[in-house]
């Protein structure tokens, strides 16, 4: 059987999907191999999907999240887009305790009212 060819969504997708993943994986100090050796595939498939030329099943993107210790919609988050924004706030602090978190809340309500107050005038 002939394989599909991607439409320009898909191919947005999947480069999204990589640099994230990529990202993900370097922020937690992994190599292309340490990371395929954990998702337990070879190096040349993490390389394809980091750079966006394959694009993983979602129940593969459920794994490589798990193994990068973010959660799957980070994967598929799009920063460029302000409704992402609060997902990826989200997990930047999610592993902050309760006390950190409140005060991280507290700093961006603080900013919000301030930034609010200066437009209006």
């Amino acid at each position: 059987m002939p394989r599909k060819t991607k439409t320009g969504d898909a191919v947005a997708l999947a480069a999204r999907v990589g640099r994230n993943i990529k990202v993900a994986r370097m922020r937690l100090g992994l190599t292309q191999s340490a990371l395929a050796e954990a998702l337990d595939i070879e190096n040349v498939t993490v390389s394809r999907i980091e750079t966006g030329a394959q694009l993983p099943s979602l129940d593969r993107l459920d794994v490589i999240a798990g193994v990068l210790k973010v959660s799957l919609p980070m994967l598929v988050a799009d920063s460029t887009k302000k409704e992402a924004f609060g997902d990826l706030l989200g997990e930047a602090v999610k592993d902050l305790p309760v006390r950190e978190k409140e005060y991280v809340y507290s700093y961006a309500v603080q900013y919000a009212q301030h930034w609010r107050a200066g437009k209006k005038k």
